[in-house]
């Protein structure tokens, strides 16, 4: 059986922050290169928006799933990676999951970049976790590589 980490954001994100945070991002407002990325919905395929906030490391992008097998995780994968990132104008995008073992190095990384915060996202890594425990963490925490396929319509 595949261990399913799902930590839900409490409802000032979920009903505040989130709403907040997705409009001023989508405008490119936001420092950090907060972007929101749109998406369909797996089940209803209506439009989904949710802002976050894209790593680069060595060059290359990635979306990172803290919180585990969120929601947008499920619809980026059931649109086969295929979605937008909204940080004024429209990118479209092409997201790639990657492998656990892919994953670990990006993952250190962004624990690295985060420092304290990363408290705040993972209840099982620091910026201090050995190879190992970051190995071992890996699959609970989703990692999408993407390119850009061009501005959006």
């Amino acid at each position: 059986m595949v261990d399913r980490n799902y930590r839900a954001p409490g409802i000032v994100h979920r009903r505040l922050l989130n709403p907040l945070l997705g409009t001023l991002a989508g405008r490119g407002v936001l420092p950090g290169g907060t972007a929101v990325l749109v998406v369909p919905g797996r089940i209803s395929g209506r439009i989904r928006r949710i802002p976050l906030t894209p790593f680069t490391s060595d060059g290359r992008r990635y979306l990172i799933s803290p919180r585990g097998e969120t929601d947008w995780v499920r619809n980026l994968r059931a649109a086969g990676g295929h979605g937008a990132l909204r940080a004024g104008a429209t990118e479209r995008i092409r997201a790639t999951e990657l492998a656990p073992g892919a994953a670990v190095p990006v993952l250190q990384a962004y624990l690295r970049e985060l420092g304290r915060a990363a408290r705040m996202f993972f209840d099982d890594l620091t910026p201090d976790s050995s190879a190992a425990e970051v190995a071992a963490a890996a699959h609970r925490h989703p990692i999408f590589e993407f390119t850009g396929d061009g501005p959006a319509p």
